[in-house]
């Protein structure tokens, strides 16, 4: 039972402090400085303090000694804005109280909370304050003796560790947040740069790929004899149905870059059977390309599933550019394992042309800028990318994916 409520009472108290930690700096002062000032005066806890000068008080406690107090607890209400000054005057109260000789009182407290905050908070001049605050104790340990005290100036100087290990444990603190905010700084850098390669990724994957298709399409359309309009209208409507599809893709990865709340949803990836649409749109651009499928088709998820379509498309897309008219097969194979396997191999110039002497030049070697990217994308939705050429110059890419089978 009572292991029961040391937990609960804990877990009360992780929750009060997670609340508190939300809160703006200056709610914390307010909240801090009325603790020190009503502690101050609270009967059985107001007399326990710092005691420089007299063992015992040697004059009573009145309208003085309450002012220089509140001249203790009040300037901690600046203590993150000016600490500085809130030390400045915290200081003054403290030396004046020591010197005149009243009771200990517990707002002495004020000065330890002072000199921490000049130690987190203070960003210029942060050693002219140190021997600034050091000149004046000491010169309040001057005064003391001279006035009399009966401590001695060695126990005064003894003393001097505590405000110091106050101002220490104050820029250790201010030195780990500054290493957080500096872990935190480049993390969003971090994050930053990662999504501008994010969208580097999708524009060069939409935008290569349909402005390829386009060009290849137009560009086979000069072969068309003028007299045959229908062919000349099909080439022409191949690249319309590419130009907007392309419009399409954009509109969506920019719905997705800067969401609204009336927005539509975002599309889901493309599932396989899209597959047979991409291969169709680069037939159009005068590729020939054939499309097997071994095994019946499983589940994929999301990332998988575009993952798998921007594989295809970009060894489409450099078929296109690097072996216009050469013969590509996209070979797809769901295992029984439950894998999704893709092989695309594009023919090198030993294969005949599907176009005249006029046509592009031979295959290439892809420059692999694109295949970097596509890569780390195949790499983050757990699935392997390589590449070879193969000895005739032809090029093979493959990719490799779990489907959701895999996942459970």
């Amino acid at each position: 039972m009572r292991r029961r409520k040391w937990r609960s009472a804990r877990a009360g108290l992780r929750r009060l402090a997670e609340r508190t930690r939300a809160w703006p700096a200056g709610r914390h002062d307010v909240l801090l400085t009325a603790a020190v000032v009503a502690l101050s005066f609270i009967p059985g806890v107001a007399d326990k303090g710092t005691d420089l000068a007299w063992p015992t008080s040697q004059r009573s406690f009145g309208p003085l000694a309450a002012l220089l107090v509140l001249g203790h607890g009040l300037p901690l209400l600046m203590r993150t804005r000016a600490p500085t000054l809130c030390l400045a005057i915290v200081s003054a109260a403290f030396f004046a109280y020591q010197c005149l000789g009243y009771r200990p009182t517990a707002a002495t407290i004020a000065l330890y909370i002072a000199l921490y905050s000049v130690g987190l908070y203070q960003v210029r001049r942060r050693q002219r304050t140190v021997v600034a605050w050091t000149a004046g104790y000491a010169a309040l340990l001057g005064g003391l003796t001279a006035l009399g005290a009966p401590e001695s100036p060695t126990e005064g100087v003894e003393f001097f560790a505590l405000p110091a290990g106050c101002w220490l444990v104050g820029t250790l603190a201010r030195t780990r947040l500054r290493e957080q905010e500096r872990r935190q700084r480049e993390s969003m850098e971090a994050a930053r740069r990662e999504e501008r390669e994010h969208i580097a990724r999708e524009l060069h994957d939409v935008v290569t790929h349909h402005v390829t298709a386009i060009v290849m399409q137009a560009d086979a359309a000069l072969y068309v004899p003028p007299d045959n309009r229908a062919e000349i209208e099909e080439g022409l409507t191949a690249i319309g149905g590419t130009g907007r599809r392309a419009l399409g893709d954009l509109r969506a990865m920019l719905g997705v870059l800067s969401p609204r709340h009336d927005a539509e949803p975002a599309p889901r990836a493309p599932a396989a059977g899209l597959f047979t649409d991409l291969v169709a749109q680069t037939r159009l651009a005068g590729q020939p390309v054939e499309l097997v499928q071994d095994g019946p088709e499983r589940m994929m998820d999301d990332m998988v599933a575009l993952a798998a379509y921007r594989v295809v498309q970009e060894a489409l897309t450099n078929a296109l550019k690097h072996a216009p008219g050469r013969k590509t097969v996209v070979h797809l194979t769901w295992s029984v394992a439950g894998r999704l396997t893709v092989d695309v191999t594009t023919d090198g110039p030993g294969g005949a042309p599907a176009r005249g002497p006029a046509g592009p030049p031979p295959a290439a070697v892809p420059s692999g800028r694109g295949l970097a990217g596509l890569r780390r994308r195949v790499l983050l939705a757990g699935g392997e990318l390589t590449t070879r050429q193969e000895d005739g110059g032809g090029f093979v890419l493959h990719a490799c994916f779990p489907t959701e089978a895999d996942a459970s």
